[in-house]
């Protein structure tokens, strides 16, 4: 199982107690996810667990807009159809958005 990368919580041993008191090892898994997350400037992929995700202590990488969005926006505004100035970045969701 992975290891979080930001607070080094990995798996951890304890006993499973039955109802007839039969005991018998078992394993608390974190809840651990691969996520892209920007590490000295650059993305790049690191196993982090979701605490760590919650508290804000990995900065995620931003997916930017798909090149056919781009693309079809430049030709529109090439086209004339909307203003050049009409377009806001929305920097949450890395994508662009008209202004009503």
């Amino acid at each position: 199982m992975a290891k979080c990368d930001i607070c080094g919580k990995g798996v951890t041993f304890g006993i499973k107690l039955s109802h007839s008191h039969r005991r018998t090892n078992r394993s608390f898994k974190p809840n651990v996810q691969k996520v892209k997350a920007i590490v000295n400037g650059t993305p790049c992929r690191v196993h982090a667990c979701t605490r760590c995700l919650r508290s804000a202590k990995v900065e995620r990488n931003i997916r930017s807009p798909k090149v056919e969005d781009v693309v079809i926006m430049a030709n529109e505004i090439a086209a004339g159809e909307i203003a050049a100035n009409a377009f806001e970045i929305d920097e949450g969701a890395g994508m662009a958005e008209a202004v009503e």
